[in-house]
């Protein structure tokens, strides 16, 4: 390839993962909007904790389970138009939040109704922008495999992913910052706006934007009829097949690890008296923004080689063996802040490494089903794990909480060193 043309494939593969990863920014950033609204919606609102509970768990119950079907919708119609589509819901579905209180005490005046239906309106809403964001990992890493020079395809996943920690992490102050300006409703509604913008910047772009769908149609016409018993499984006889069943367990092993660091690491740490909340939370911060680097970092390392399986775990061996180290060392302060940048850094670096296996055991033209799968995996083990851990509180074995870390992390081994198909 000549310089220019190399130059204008980068061009082209920057275009598409900024498009792609912008919406992916979105996607997160729009998940932890509400939380810290949580006080002004409780006052205006007149309602419990768990209420405010029941709206989250609204959310990601919802998009937990119509990730399956979306993948199929992908690779059956497109993942350009359900992306888009899936944008423009979540979008508007979030910005019209903002105006549940106004369209609740219109319909409780106009049908005479005897109690206040906003909390209701605002729960259809969550289901609906969960629909819109169970959309962005299967329409996301089919237009990433088929669009992007399979060369740098390692950092591309890492970007994609850091884009989504970076739309979380800013999303709180961002959203409190326009509550500031304005108040919770119209914060809500202005945050709304961001996604419709894109979405419009989205569709300009749409011929830049490869389909697995198109390609897979194209590659069937071809297809000698020979080949047909050669082919590999599809549908759901592909999501139940051992591969693809290993790599669930895969994510749902990596998310409750991770559940169980961003949510009792600080009590657990606590609990054992190795360091003050204060501390604590510096740890937890700092494991955090090393796992962030850490993603940047596999990135360029998933490029570089074609053994994810090995980098994947070397991963899980050291981040395993730091959580074990943890209630049997009681480092002091300095010691366990490098301990959890290590495990963070570690932990950010099986990303691109775990996206990298999927894509090379998928089969043509099923990245979208196999994608929204597997991150079924995810949302299983994010609401799974808080409760496990929390029983182990409960019973005061705080130590117990990086015993059980570790296992995960052990779980994890299991499903890579099992032998997977490759396709891609």
């Amino acid at each position: 390839m000549t310089a220019t043309a190399e130059a204008s494939d980068f061009r082209q593969d920057a275009k598409v993962l900024s498009l792609i990863s912008t919406g992916h920014f979105l996607s997160h950033f729009y998940y932890l909007t509400l939380p810290p609204l949580f006080l002004f919606i409780r006052q205006d609102m007149d309602l419990s904790f768990t209420e405010l509970g029941i709206m989250m768990t609204t959310l990601y119950a919802v998009a937990g389970v119509v990730q399956v079907p979306i993948g199929f919708m992908v690779d059956r119609i497109g993942a350009r138009l359900i992306l888009t589509v899936g944008l423009i819901i979540m979008s508007v579905s979030f910005g019209a939040i903002g105006m549940a209180p106004a369209a609740g005490e219109a319909l409780m005046g106009a049908l005479s109704l005897s109690f206040n239906p906003t909390y209701g309106i605002i729960l259809a809403l969550l289901a609906i922008a969960a629909l819109g964001h169970s959309v962005f990992h299967p329409a996301d890493y089919a237009i990433l495999n088929s669009s992007i020079n399979p060369k740098r395809m390692g950092r591309a996943f890492s970007i994609h992913t850091f884009c989504g920690h970076l739309g979380s992490a800013l999303a709180p102050a961002t959203i409190l910052l326009l509550a500031a300006w304005t108040d919770w409703k119209m914060a809500l509604v202005i945050a709304g706006s961001f996604g419709v913008i894109t979405m419009f910047a989205m569709t300009t772009q749409w011929n830049s934007l490869q389909d697995d769908a198109i390609k897979k149609s194209d590659e069937k016409k071809e297809e000698p009829k020979d080949k047909a018993a050669d082919a590999p499984k599809e549908g759901i006889a592909l999501l139940l097949s051992g591969p693809m069943l290993l790599f669930f367990l895969f994510f749902m092993s990596l998310t409750m690890m991770s559940s169980g660091v961003h949510s009792f690491l600080v009590v657990g740490l606590g609990g054992l008296d190795i360091a003050t909340t204060k501390i604590a939370g510096y740890a937890l911060s700092a494991y955090l923004f090393a796992s962030a680097f850490g993603i940047l970092i596999g990135g360029e390392i998933a490029d570089r080689t074609g053994r994810h399986d090995l980098v994947a775990l070397a991963a899980f061996v050291i981040s395993g063996v730091i959580m074990l180290l943890l209630p049997l060392l009681h480092p002091g302060t300095i010691l366990l802040i490098a301990m959890m940048v290590v495990a963070g850094l570690v932990q950010g670096i099986i990303r691109p490494a775990r996206d990298m296996m999927v894509r090379a055991a998928s089969p043509k033209g099923s990245t979208g089903k196999v994608f929204g799968f597997v991150s079924a995996g995810i949302a299983a083990g994010g609401a799974v794990a808080p409760a496990i851990f929390g029983l182990i509180m409960d019973a005061n074995q705080p130590a117990w909480v990086f015993y059980l870390m570790a296992i995960f992390m052990g779980l994890a081994m299991f499903s890579v060193i099992m032998p997977k198909p490759k396709h891609q």
